[in-house]
């Protein structure tokens, strides 16, 4: 990661609950909860109590419907950071002690408008910095709510679905902990090269109960693969739309699909897997990005506020990535 650049993924940002029937809050019910976990410095302990992650900043554009968020993590276990200077024989190691932890700052950008059709999804810009992976972001917005569900008994309340009323002759309730979960999209590269290139081979992934192989204690079975044939003379014009919907049939019993194509107009061969109910890639480097280049003033590894000068540069690319 240079001083100077800086990439975004998008995602897919979906409000989900598990209890069958639950009311799911909207992106504008949330806000006031990660508004309040910045003002009060919640933090989330994690790892053994070696890293820590809080919200550092945030600000709100009604206008435009998105927020803006700094996620900071603080980390024990990261190595103490060297600066130095050979030409001058300067080398200069900064030695952490007690509860002090190399900070990465991460930069999200959440459309508070859903897609349209899609209430619950909305969309959502990831900046890309190494020691702070997504599924950490997406971990620690859901433990937020987590945290608001236990901590106010009045929120995420919805009228019950089997009706009726309470002791207080007044319309029974229910409440349901809500979670985030995080879905990158396809990137363009990734869906042109399936339907202007070749595909090799095609599977489908099942995850099984861990079971020992006999005869070998120290192998366990994990999951099994469906390998697929291919009539390369009647494929569709559009095979990624088809993969998608043949994919979305199946994965009641297959959880992910394994694509393997030679790219057009080349001898590489790649392969990508995919989730089989969202059509999203498994693969970080298959997600849809944008870089910003020649960024200035120079960027730090983290920082305590949101930095102005690359919010404004990313706010344009990610509001291009939206339909609401």
């Amino acid at each position: 990661m240079q001083n100077n650049q800086r990439q975004f993924y998008i995602f897919d940002l979906e409000l989900a609950a598990r209890k069958v029937g639950a009311t799911i809050p909207v992106m504008s019910d949330i806000v006031p909860v990660l508004q309040h976990m910045k003002n009060t410095g919640r933090r989330y302990v994690l790892r053994a109590n070696t890293a820590t992650m809080l919200i550092g900043d945030i600000s709100v554009h009604a206008g435009l419907q998105y927020i803006v968020l700094l996620l900071r993590l603080s980390d024990k276990t990261t190595p103490n950071s060297v600066y130095s200077d050979p030409a001058a024989g300067q080398f200069n190691e900064h030695l952490k002690a007690g509860d002090v932890g190399a900070d990465f700052g991460c930069h999200v950008l959440v459309s508070t408008a859903p897609e349209q059709g899609l209430p619950n999804l909305y969309t959502c810009a990831i900046e890309r910095v190494p020691g702070l992976p997504f599924e950490l972001v997406r971990r620690f917005l859901s433990k937020l709510l987590n945290f608001e569900y236990h901590d106010n008994a009045t929120f995420f309340t919805y009228p019950h679905p089997a009706g009726g009323i309470d002791a207080n002759n007044q319309p029974r309730m229910d409440r349901c902990c809500p979670h985030v979960e995080l879905r990158g999209r396809p990137s363009d590269t990734l869906i042109n090269d399936i339907n202007a290139g070749r595909i090799t081979s095609i599977s489908l992934i099942k995850s099984e109960p861990v079971t020992p192989i006999a005869g070998a204690p120290y192998l366990t079975k994990t999951e099994s693969e469906l390998k697929l044939g291919i009539d390369h003379n009647n494929l569709p014009a559009n095979i990624w739309g088809s993969l998608s919907q043949a994919f979305r049939q199946n994965a009641q019993t297959y959880n992910a699909a394994q694509v393997k194509y030679k790219v057009p107009n080349s001898t590489r061969v790649v392969t990508v897997e995919i989730d089989t109910a969202t059509g999203a890639p498994l693969t970080e480097m298959y997600i849809r990005s944008f870089e910003l280049t020649n960024i200035f003033p120079f960027l730090a590894q983290s920082a305590m506020q949101i930095v102005p000068h690359l919010r404004d540069l990313a706010v344009p690319e990610f509001l291009v990535n939206r339909t609401i």
